[in-house]
């Protein structure tokens, strides 16, 4: 006895796609869901996250590891100056510089002091003195000094028995300190020279 297969009908077709669609879209889900921590580094290409995919304040200082990140990683100025440390010790003389050009002394200026000597006995070995001080003026210096007698006779007992420099307060020449000795017999005028130049 033959068996008789009749054709579904439209409404059995519909059914059964339906059932297909939905089966289908059940399985496609259930290959695309991924369980919850089953990602680690193996399954992570290398560059696979990226900046886009990392959420905005996700990496905060709990997600560094301590001492990785370096002075480049910071704009300029967003790092603190850091403690001054203690001074180290001072370093060894550098090589003497070549010498400078040589220096150029300005207009001299001839300063004078003078005092009368007594002669006295002509060449008794009795002489008569005077001490006579002569300064430089202002902020001058004294280049030079020395004395002379306005008796200038040959064979005058007449000398300078002392010439001494005079320091200011910056151990610099500025005059001499002179003593005039008169054993001639007649009066002079011992005079001392201050030869001053400003520096």
């Amino acid at each position: 006895m033959k068996r008789l297969l009749r054709r579904p009908s439209p409404a059995m077709v519909v059914a059964c796609l339906a059932l297909l669609v939905a089966l289908g879209g059940t399985g496609m889900a259930a290959a695309t869901q991924v369980a919850r921590n089953s990602v680690g580094t193996p399954q992570l290409k290398d560059g696979a996250v990226s900046n886009p995919k990392i959420k905005n304040n996700a990496i905060n200082s709990a997600k560094v590891a301590a001492r990785s990140l370096l002075r480049s990683d910071f704009a300029p100025g967003q790092l603190p100056a850091g403690p001054i440390g203690p001074q180290g010790p001072a370093g060894p003389a550098g090589p003497a510089g070549a010498a400078g050009p040589a220096g150029v002394i300005g207009a001299i200026t001839v300063r004078t002091s003078s005092k009368l000597v007594d002669g006295g006995v002509a060449e008794n070995g009795a002489y008569n003195s005077q001490r006579v001080t002569v300064l430089c003026q202002g902020n001058e210096r004294a280049i030079s000094g020395g004395t002379s007698w306005s008796d200038d006779a040959a064979a005058r007992e007449l000398m300078t028995g002392e010439l001494e420099p005079q320091l200011n307060a910056q151990n610099q020449v500025v005059g001499f300190l002179c003593v005039g000795l008169n054993d001639s017999g007649n009066d002079s005028t011992f005079t001392v020279h201050a030869l001053c130049y400003t520096p």
